[in-house]
């Protein structure tokens, strides 16, 4: 009953994950549900978790506390996805011993696999469905399949890793893997010959169009936001979705941002130019609204860290210094993976044509920003840096009221003015509105504490970093 009124509330998408979700009783406040898969499971959680536990509660009552669910252990090998048109015909008898046909590789990029893509919690629900689609292309449930995000998240990698895997694993199928600008090259090449009556141009431009794109089993189309300009190109791409859709045959898509944040082009109408609004056909969007859209964002300080112990393996960082640099330089924001490879190679680059020494201390002199340069930490700065680390005001800080939640980050702050600057202890207590000699016993304080506790310990010195940095 409960699953029927969240169907109720679940986009087309939705109604297929909720389709293979199995109930498997209440016991003691929990309710025992089964899926076939980890993406379906993380899927639920994260976007269907709040829902499930308010119908649970509605319908269950106060004895409800959660809900839990358990993964199925497939009973039998998860069949082979066939990529053949779903129209009734008479198969041909099997022949024995017949060597699946050779396919041309794909022109890809050695390190964009799944083994070599690092996952976080800004990027897991993208790589469970992305691995879905490997392991049963052409589902229904999956097809087509969205990756959106922001440049230089992965989307490229995530969908390399699958034509990758495809051809490692399924060597009989024909995957394409095309940039965006190729499919508009592609489109506007053979729109050009038949604009110019060059008929045999045009028919061969054609048939090659078929047998790259139509012809395919898999199609894998990146940042199909270049195509904004085109629409007779959006047009053949929203066919080609149909097409293939239609044969139970797998689409892939890649996008800079999420559907919702396109203007949808009526029949007939044409781009404006220096829209502030991103524009696509009606029929293209139609089939990004329908599809799984799921989203890359900003790696988050767990994923930094991966990222840039996985990333800088070739690089001779100093050996004893080696996980301290890669917390060191994982402390910064950084907007996209492209930064922090960016930066990894900038280090790279100075050792190899400088012989400058990757240890800790060199790394930090290195990545003194220019604007920066010269600046000497403040009162104020460190304060509004731990403030902010802590999510607290910085008027707490200095307040004369005994606030709990301010005790720590004020100590910290206070140990971090006389660490990182020549004030005295007397210029530091007037800035939190202290004597000296509570400054001391702060100080003191901390310095205990952090003996005691690593994760303190460990808090301060990533907060250091970030102001050297």
């Amino acid at each position: 009953m409960v699953l029927k009124c969240v169907r109720a509330e679940c986009n087309d998408f939705g109604m297929a994950i909720f389709d293979a979700v199995g109930y498997e009783g209440f016991s003691d406040g929990i309710v025992n549900l089964t899926v076939p898969d980890t993406f379906r499971e993380t899927w639920l959680n994260s976007h269907y978790g709040d829902l499930l536990r308010r119908a649970f509660g509605e319908v269950l009552g106060p004895e409800f506390k959660d809900y839990r669910i358990r993964l199925l252990a497939p009973s039998n090998p998860v069949p082979e996805m066939k990529f053949t048109p779903r129209v009734a015909r008479v198969m041909p008898p099997v022949k024995k011993n017949v060597v699946a046909p050779k396919r041309k590789k794909l022109s890809l990029y050695a390190n964009y696999t799944f083994e070599t893509f690092v996952e976080g919690e800004c990027n897991s629900t993208a790589l469970r469905a992305c691995e879905t689609v490997v392991e049963t292309p052409g589902d229904m449930g999956m097809n087509p399949l969205l990756v959106y995000g922001a440049s230089g998240l992965g989307k490229t990698h995530l969908l390399q890793a699958i034509a990758a895997k495809l051809q490692a694993t399924r060597p009989g199928i024909k995957i394409v893997y095309r940039a965006a600008y190729d499919f508009l090259r592609d489109s506007v090449a053979m729109a050009e010959a038949s604009y110019a009556g060059k008929r045999a141009l045009y028919q061969e431009l054609k048939e090659k169009f078929k047998e790259n794109y139509a012809d395919c089993d898999v199609l894998l189309v990146d940042d199909i936001q270049l195509l904004e300009k085109g629409v007779k190109c959006q047009e053949k791409l929203a066919m080609l979705i149909k097409i293939l859709r239609s044969q139970g045959k797998q689409v892939v898509l890649s996008c800079d941002r999420h559907p919702s944040a396109f203007k949808k082009l009526q029949d007939g109408e044409s781009p404006a130019r220096d829209a502030k609004i991103p524009q696509l056909s009606a029929n293209l969007l139609s089939h990004l609204e329908n599809c799984v859209a799921v989203g890359l964002t900003e790696p988050d300080l767990n994923t930094r860290m991966g990222l840039i112990r996985e990333k800088s393996k070739n690089i001779p960082f100093n050996s004893d210094d080696r996980e301290e640099i890669c917390r060191f330089l994982s402390i910064p924001p950084r907007a996209n993976v492209r930064l922090i490879e960016g930066t990894l190679n900038w280090l790279r680059a100075m050792h190899t044509m400088n012989g400058v020494e990757l240890s800790l201390s060199c790394i930090k002199q290195l990545l003194v920003s220019p604007k920066n340069d010269g600046a000497v930490l403040t009162l104020k700065n460190i304060s509004e840096t731990v403030a902010a680390s802590f999510k607290v005001d910085t008027v707490v800080l200095s307040s004369r009221r005994q606030d709990k939640g301010a005790s720590l980050p004020r100590k910290i702050a206070m140990f971090l003015c006389r660490e990182l600057t020549t004030e005295s202890l007397q210029e530091v207590g007037k800035a939190f509105n202290r004597d000296y000699a509570t400054v001391i016993a702060a100080i003191q304080s901390l310095v205990a504490l952090m003996g005691k506790d690593e994760s303190v310990a460990r808090r301060v010195q990533d907060i250091r970093y970030m102001l050297e940095t």
